[in-house]
């Protein structure tokens, strides 16, 4: 960027010689016309006379290797600083999305994907003109002005201040505009944001609204976003559409002004008639500078109003992150899983989610939580890969505080299939392969075979190479289950979490696939979390949660000996399977 800044500084100190030339040969070819004594008339003598000619060749030559000159380095200002600014785009895109995948859920939970989206995108390309054409018409603007200004005040300090006299008014008017287009680029922003996120969740949800006939409904509520965003646009749009206007009526009146007290001037034999055309020149010069000043200033204060909000994601604390005693040494773990007096409660909540929670599973041990509703199942889950913190307590992995293992250490000996299944809009191949690094195709195949879903891929034309829709919409909700299994199992983790992934599917289905699991799992340790108790009637130990609480531990037969909340849950299932097959 020093480097451009001096190209286009010496662009402009050749562009203020051009004038310079013009008012020379003009001044020089008038004395000569002057002193003819000819009857031919004056262009025949100018053009043919040597004297004539050389003056014009001489200053012809001088004035297309000026031309030139400033020709080349404004073609090399170009290439530093907009290439430049393209850079640090690609740097900051790059920085923005490295600091989101960092970021801990609360962050996502405050703001929505849309509102996400614009600024690692829109924002950072508004952040971009600031360091391009924003930055290029500033140094612009001094320079070229600062060169102008001063040959004007050489050629004649009296008729450089009538020339300037309307910039004062002009610098106002900038700064009265600038403000006003500042607090309407952030609200146009934010605006923007909201549409982007209204689309993109309706067209997520698109099967749901055309089941449920909703489009109409979705289509007038996008249009009510869409008629915000024009009303603050135009508002916008007044004020630009009237800045440059005024602009170039405020450099007319300049350009009038310089004929008027020039042609006084010259009237009084203080200044030649090639000055006048000089002054012309120098005003038109700065016609473009003083009408960048309106680009600048617009551009400078989207770009503050879009750096605003970039900051703040990249601002924004990374709490969940490998800390000053993470033990870099542990490389592996065996699997032994505990709670401590856990308590959280998600950012924002009144309540807890769990309260004073504590469990022991063992290495290779087979444990299900069940529980209703809203009991705090899926939190715990949530807390083992670090995905939130607990707020009081601590969960040790292997004996050692799970904040004092290394996170890629953790998360890569955890096989997680959360509740909300997703699946990337890939083939199936790579979605399995996913948690990966060059998984074979072999792999893949038997990670789908132990999860039961194989023979269902295999029967899609492209088998593997199958692309899924958006979110897998290529695959009924029991296939898409069954791949994010398959997903986990390739990975060979220590830890293997299933958090009610068998919902979706058949109890005969159900079965198979536990058989399979069952072998599959044996030697690791397993948490099942499910609604239903057939699913995890064969755990090692069960623990039934109650509002964050576990009330309740032990096999089936032993909680059904209770005659407790297990066994409540058991018979109430009992009924509604023979309701069903009645």
């Amino acid at each position: 960027m020093i480097l451009g800044s001096i190209f286009l500084t010496a662009a402009n100190f050749f562009l203020v010689w051009i004038p310079v030339l013009i008012r020379r040969t003009m001044d020089e070819v008038g004395a000569f016309e002057k002193g003819l004594d000819t009857d031919f008339s004056s262009l025949y003598n100018v053009l043919f006379d040597s004297q004539a000619s050389w003056i014009l060749a001489k200053n012809s030559l001088f004035l297309v290797g000026t031309v030139l000159a400033y020709g080349i380095l404004l073609f090399a200002t170009r290439q530093t600083l907009i290439v430049t600014s393209r850079k640090i785009e690609f740097d900051l895109r790059n920085d923005i999305f490295d600091k989101l995948l960092k970021l801990p859920q609360r962050f996502y939970s405050k703001y929505s994907s849309g509102e996400v989206y614009i600024r690692a995108t829109e924002d950072v390309g508004k952040v971009r003109e600031y360091f391009g054409p924003a930055y290029m018409y500033t140094v612009n603007t001094i320079t070229r002005a600062g060169f102008i200004i001063t040959m004007m005040i050489i050629v004649s300090p009296e008729l450089t201040f009538w020339a300037l006299l309307p910039l004062p008014f002009l610098s106002a008017f900038a700064y009265w505009v600038s403000g006003y287009i500042n607090d309407y680029s952030r609200i146009i922003q934010e605006q923007y944001s909201t549409i982007a996120g209204r689309a993109k969740e309706s067209f997520s949800s698109i099967r749901l609204i055309k089941a449920y006939n909703r489009e109409e409904y979705e289509q007038g509520r996008f249009e009510k976003e869409s008629e915000s965003y024009r009303k603050k646009k135009l508002k916008l749009d007044l004020v630009e559409s009237l800045f440059h206007p005024t602009l170039n009526l405020l450099i007319g009146v300049s350009v009038i002004i310089v004929i008027w007290k020039a042609g006084q001037l010259v009237i009084e034999n203080t200044l030649t008639v090639g000055n006048i055309l000089e002054f012309i020149v120098y005003v038109a010069y700065l016609t473009w500078p003083v009408a960048s000043l309106g680009y600048t200033v617009n551009r400078f204060q989207r770009s503050m109003a879009s750096w605003k909000r970039i900051d703040e994601v990249l601002t924004e604390d990374v709490d969940i992150e490998d800390k000053a005693g993470t033990d870099e040494d542990i490389v592996e773990i065996k699997g032994k899983i505990e709670f401590k007096n856990v308590s959280f409660k998600y950012p924002g909540a009144d309540s807890y989610a769990l309260k004073d929670l504590n469990l022991v599973i063992e290495p290779g041990e087979n444990a299900a939580i069940v529980g209703r509703t809203g009991s705090g199942k899926t939190t715990i889950i949530r807390l083992i890969p670090r995905l939130f913190e607990p707020t009081e307590g601590e969960i040790l992995i292997d004996g050692n505080n799970i904040e004092d293992i290394p996170l890629d250490t953790l998360r890569k000996n955890i096989g997680l299939v959360p509740q909300d299944t997703f699946l990337f809009s890939d083939t199936i191949g790579e979605n399995i392969s996913f948690g990966t690094v060059d998984a074979s195709q072999k792999e893949i195949e038997e990670a789908a075979e132990k999860a039961q879903v194989r023979d269902n891929i295999l029967d899609f034309e492209k088998k593997f190479e199958t692309m899924l829709g958006e979110r897998g919409i290529t695959l009924s909700g029991g296939q898409k289950q069954r791949t994010a299994i398959a997903r986990a199992l390739i990975r060979d983790p220590k830890i293997i979490i299933l958090d009610d992934s068998l919902s979706a599917v058949d109890t005969k289905t159900e079965e198979a696939i536990l058989q399979h699991l069952r072998k599959e799992l044996k030697g690791r340790t397993t948490i099942m979390i499910s609604h239903r108790i057939s699913t995890i009637k064969d755990a090692d130990i069960i623990y039934f949660v109650k509002e964050g609480t576990i009330v309740e531990k032990g096999t089936h037969d032993e909680l059904l000996e209770k005659e407790g909340h297990y066994s409540a849950m058991y018979n109430k299932q009992l009924i509604e399977e023979e309701l069903a097959e009645i």
